[in-house]
């Protein structure tokens, strides 16, 4: 479980665009606006995705049709922050099932439950952990009948402008997973130019070679020079 709840600025849950309930640790006036962009980018064909920008670390736990999702400290280890989502969404499906099937939810309609939720969640005895990280292997596999590309796209990426945490040089995340497959595009190239060049090597050896052993041949064919004589 998380070894310090200090490091947990922000957490919510929501379904599809509709934040349920949300958790603000911080006093960043900014953080509530932040985390509602990142629930309207959630990564499609993920079942979690994670992206860390200077001292903030994006994590989403995708269980459709809802979301969990949280903004920690980045000194917080990655499987700290997933057994952290994975317990609220456990609680969350036993506290709510009702919800599920709601097709007119408002924001914030979950407020009250969440609050219990969490502090339950925090206070968890740390034998919960060890079944939580059992199910971390499974999260990594991307959703049934979606595109394998999606693995692609778990490539964490890192920003470069503003404070914003999720927005970087190309203005959200969609973008921000174009950048990385272009970068693979790019690994790609790279590596056949170097296999390129490697069989051109081959091909100039083997052709220097020949050479060589024709050359000998004539001098002895000819008694060295004489031939040309």
């Amino acid at each position: 479980m998380i070894s310090n709840p200090e490091l947990i600025y922000y957490a919510c849950i929501a379904k599809q665009t509709t934040i349920l309930a949300q958790h603000n640790n911080t006093n960043d006036p900014k953080i509530e606006s932040l985390a509602s962009q990142c629930i309207q980018l959630t990564p499609p064909n993920h079942s979690i995705f994670s992206h860390t920008h200077k001292n903030r670390t994006f994590t989403f736990l995708i269980d459709t049709p809802f979301t969990f999702f949280a903004i920690f400290n980045n000194q917080t280890l990655k499987s700290e922050t997933l057994i952290f989502l994975d317990a609220v969404k456990t609680a969350f499906r036993n506290a709510g099932p009702e919800v599920e099937d709601s097709n007119d939810l408002q924001p914030l309609c979950f407020q009250s439950q969440f609050e219990s939720i969490l502090k339950r969640t925090l206070n968890l005895e740390s034998e919960s952990s060890g079944n939580s990280t059992n199910s971390i292997r499974s999260w990594t596999v991307p959703l049934l009948g979606k595109p394998v590309e999606g693995l692609k796209k778990k490539k964490r990426v890192v920003g470069s402008d503003g404070n914003s945490g999720i927005e970087g040089k190309d203005g959200n995340l969609e973008n921000k997973l174009e950048v990385s497959d272009s970068e693979v595009s790019v690994c790609n190239r790279q590596k056949a130019k170097h296999i390129w060049k490697k069989h051109v090597w081959v091909v100039l050896l083997l052709d220097l070679f020949v050479c060589a052993i024709l050359f000998v041949v004539w001098l002895l064919v000819c008694s060295g020079f004489k031939c040309m004589a």
